[in-house]
Protein backbone atom coordinates (compact mmCIF):
# COMPACT_ATOMS: atom_id res chain seq x y z
CA UNK A 1 0.00 0.00 0.00
CA UNK A 2 1.11 3.56 -0.62
CA UNK A 3 1.86 6.02 2.12
CA UNK A 4 0.02 9.33 2.28
CA UNK A 5 3.06 11.12 0.88
CA UNK A 6 3.12 9.11 -2.32
CA UNK A 7 0.92 10.11 -5.23
CA UNK A 8 -1.52 7.39 -6.18
CA UNK A 9 -1.32 6.14 -9.74
CA UNK A 10 -4.39 7.36 -11.63
CA UNK A 11 -6.25 4.65 -13.53
CA UNK A 12 -9.10 5.20 -15.96
CA UNK A 13 -11.25 2.05 -15.77
CA UNK A 14 -13.55 1.63 -18.78
CA UNK A 15 -16.26 -1.04 -18.79
CA UNK A 16 -19.94 -0.87 -19.75
CA UNK A 17 -20.97 -3.35 -17.04
CA UNK A 18 -21.73 -1.49 -13.81
CA UNK A 19 -20.98 -4.45 -11.54
CA UNK A 20 -17.60 -5.00 -13.21
CA UNK A 21 -16.75 -1.30 -12.87
CA UNK A 22 -17.79 -1.22 -9.21
CA UNK A 23 -15.92 -4.39 -8.26
CA UNK A 24 -12.62 -3.57 -9.90
CA UNK A 25 -12.83 0.10 -8.87
CA UNK A 26 -13.27 -0.84 -5.22
CA UNK A 27 -10.45 -3.38 -5.30
CA UNK A 28 -8.01 -1.11 -7.12
CA UNK A 29 -8.83 1.84 -4.85
CA UNK A 30 -8.17 -0.35 -1.81
CA UNK A 31 -4.87 -1.31 -3.42
CA UNK A 32 -3.92 2.38 -3.52
CA UNK A 33 -4.88 3.43 -7.05
CA UNK A 34 -6.81 6.61 -7.88
CA UNK A 35 -9.52 5.04 -10.05
CA UNK A 36 -11.88 6.91 -12.36
CA UNK A 37 -14.61 4.55 -13.61
CA UNK A 38 -16.41 5.22 -16.91
CA UNK A 39 -18.93 3.25 -18.98
CA UNK A 40 -18.31 4.25 -22.59
CA UNK A 41 -15.57 4.68 -25.13
CA UNK A 42 -16.60 8.30 -25.70
CA UNK A 43 -16.15 9.06 -21.99
CA UNK A 44 -12.78 7.34 -22.05
CA UNK A 45 -11.55 9.44 -24.96
CA UNK A 46 -12.71 12.67 -23.31
CA UNK A 47 -11.30 11.90 -19.87
CA UNK A 48 -8.01 10.45 -21.11
CA UNK A 49 -6.89 13.88 -22.21
CA UNK A 50 -8.26 15.78 -19.20
CA UNK A 51 -7.64 13.59 -16.14
CA UNK A 52 -4.10 12.45 -17.01
CA UNK A 53 -4.29 8.74 -16.17
CA UNK A 54 -1.09 6.70 -16.10
CA UNK A 55 -3.01 3.61 -17.24
CA UNK A 56 -6.32 2.92 -18.94
CA UNK A 57 -7.94 -0.45 -18.26
CA UNK A 58 -10.14 -0.89 -21.32
CA UNK A 59 -12.96 -3.30 -22.07
CA UNK A 60 -12.91 -4.03 -25.80
CA UNK A 61 -16.65 -4.79 -26.10
CA UNK A 62 -18.04 -1.32 -25.44
CA UNK A 63 -21.46 -0.41 -26.87
CA UNK A 64 -20.65 2.96 -28.41
CA UNK A 65 -17.04 3.00 -29.62
CA UNK A 66 -15.40 -0.40 -29.26
CA UNK A 67 -12.17 -0.70 -27.30
CA UNK A 68 -10.05 -1.40 -30.36
CA UNK A 69 -11.10 1.95 -31.86
CA UNK A 70 -10.64 3.72 -28.51
CA UNK A 71 -7.08 2.36 -28.35
CA UNK A 72 -6.36 3.48 -31.92
CA UNK A 73 -7.67 6.98 -31.23
CA UNK A 74 -5.69 7.24 -28.00
CA UNK A 75 -2.48 6.26 -29.80
CA UNK A 76 -3.14 8.72 -32.64
CA UNK A 77 -3.54 11.70 -30.28
CA UNK A 78 -0.24 13.20 -29.05
CA UNK A 79 -1.95 14.14 -25.76
CA UNK A 80 -2.79 10.50 -24.96
CA UNK A 81 -0.34 8.44 -27.01
CA UNK A 82 1.94 7.63 -24.07
CA UNK A 83 -0.79 6.38 -21.71
CA UNK A 84 -0.47 2.66 -21.03
CA UNK A 85 -3.51 0.61 -22.08
CA UNK A 86 -4.50 -2.70 -20.52
CA UNK A 87 -7.21 -4.54 -22.46
CA UNK A 88 -9.57 -6.39 -20.11
CA UNK A 89 -12.05 -8.32 -22.17
CA UNK A 90 -14.18 -11.39 -22.63
CA UNK A 91 -12.78 -11.63 -26.16
CA UNK A 92 -10.26 -14.40 -25.60
CA UNK A 93 -9.52 -15.70 -29.08
CA UNK A 94 -5.89 -15.43 -30.23
CA UNK A 95 -6.69 -13.16 -33.20
CA UNK A 96 -8.52 -10.76 -30.85
CA UNK A 97 -5.42 -10.47 -28.68
CA UNK A 98 -3.32 -9.72 -31.76
CA UNK A 99 -5.86 -7.12 -32.91
CA UNK A 100 -5.83 -5.44 -29.50
CA UNK A 101 -2.05 -5.24 -29.46
CA UNK A 102 -2.00 -3.87 -33.02
CA UNK A 103 -4.58 -1.25 -31.98
CA UNK A 104 -2.18 -0.05 -29.29
CA UNK A 105 -2.84 -2.03 -26.12
CA UNK A 106 0.20 -2.73 -23.98
CA UNK A 107 -1.25 -5.69 -22.10
CA UNK A 108 -4.15 -8.08 -22.66
CA UNK A 109 -6.18 -9.78 -19.95
CA UNK A 110 -9.16 -12.09 -20.48
CA UNK A 111 -12.25 -12.06 -18.27
CA UNK A 112 -12.87 -13.53 -15.86
CA UNK A 113 -9.72 -12.01 -14.43
CA UNK A 114 -8.79 -11.63 -10.80
CA UNK A 115 -8.48 -8.07 -9.53
CA UNK A 116 -4.98 -8.97 -8.35
CA UNK A 117 -3.99 -9.78 -11.96
CA UNK A 118 -5.37 -6.41 -13.11
CA UNK A 119 -3.43 -4.64 -10.36
CA UNK A 120 -0.30 -6.55 -11.41
CA UNK A 121 -0.75 -5.48 -15.05
CA UNK A 122 -1.15 -1.85 -13.96
CA UNK A 123 1.96 -2.10 -11.79
CA UNK A 124 3.96 -3.59 -14.68
CA UNK A 125 2.84 -0.75 -16.96
CA UNK A 126 4.00 1.88 -14.48
CA UNK A 127 7.27 0.34 -13.32
CA UNK A 128 10.34 2.34 -14.07
CA UNK A 129 13.04 0.10 -15.55
CA UNK A 130 16.21 -0.05 -13.47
Amino acid sequence: MRTKRETATRVLFVDDDSATRAGYTTYLANFGYDVIPVATGAEALTLASTCAPAVIVLDLGLPDIDGWEVARQLRADPMTAAIAIVALTGAGLPHERVSAMRAGCDRYLTKPCSPADVADAIRRCTEVPT
